[in-house]
């Protein structure tokens, strides 16, 4: 751990230290403020308060490079850097608990199971922190990792999913399949058809129509109700057609 890692952890200035103190608003010049709602009567009287503002990625870099090694000499090399009888390193010390699960159990079964800030168990699919340290040997581990070997998806890749098939919106449905803007391929009742419309699937107020909603118009054929669009063609695929895009029916 490099020795100035506390500065560099605490190089930003904290928040609030540029704001006017309370001896100084209460000598303000100003003739409107005295007469200022409550509001402005309130911060001249207690003023501005300055509170802890740490730049935590150094560290977080730093742990991410340990990963294999003995938490315990981590752990010691962190002490010899941050003091814990200074308020400030002991705050930055108290946040180790945010990037690595420290407090790690297997149960009976062989689950790995670490406590939340509230201290309640959680198994390793809900831990917020990217290591944890393995309780049979101490070493630094990934949680990817772990949850990849127990067969479990993280909530940070459901998560990761769920944005991005937000952000695609209705190209991920699973029975859609858009090839253009107005030619779709709907599976309806377990069969794959190709439908084709005269303008782009809109709303009657002019938004794109996306997901179950575009699904179920083109499948019902109700392009009359969600849109000034309309069906001008529906073809079901053949064995060919299916073969070529990857498809199958039920």
């Amino acid at each position: 751990m490099r020795e100035d890692m506390f500065k560099v952890i605490v190089e930003r200035p904290r928040w609030g230290s540029r704001h006017a103190p309370k001896a100084k608003l209460r000598h303000d010049k100003a003739p409107g403020r005295k007469h200022a709602t409550g509001r402005r009567m309130v911060l001249e009287q207690h003023g501005y308060t300055k509170s802890l503002n740490e730049n935590l990625a150094p560290l977080k870099r730093y742990l991410m490079k340990q990963v294999g090694r003995p938490w315990s000499k981590v752990y010691s090399e962190i002490s010899e850097h941050l003091d814990a009888n200074s308020t400030v390193k002991q705050h930055v010390r108290d946040h180790l608990s945010d990037f690595i699960m420290i407090k790690v159990t297997v149960d009976r079964d062989g689950g790995f199971m670490a406590a939340n800030h509230w201290g309640r168990p959680m198994a390793p699919d809900h831990w917020w922190a990217k290591l944890y340290v393995d309780p049979k040997d101490g070493i630094i581990k990934r949680t990817d990792k772990l949850c990849h070997k127990l067969g479990l998806k993280h909530y940070r890749d459901t998560l990761r999913e769920n944005r991005k098939r937000q952000v695609l919106g209705w190209r991920h449905d699973h029975n859609l399949r858009p090839l253009t803007e107005t030619r779709f391929l709907v599976k309806i009742k377990g069969c794959w058809y190709r439908v084709d419309t005269d303008f782009t699937p809109v709303c009657k107020f002019g938004h794109r129509v996306h997901g179950r909603e575009l699904v179920e118009a083109l499948t019902n054929g109700r392009s009359d109700e969600t849109g000034p669009w309309r069906i001008i063609a529906k073809h079901q695929l053949n064995k060919k057609e299916l073969k070529a895009h990857k498809l199958c029916n039920d």
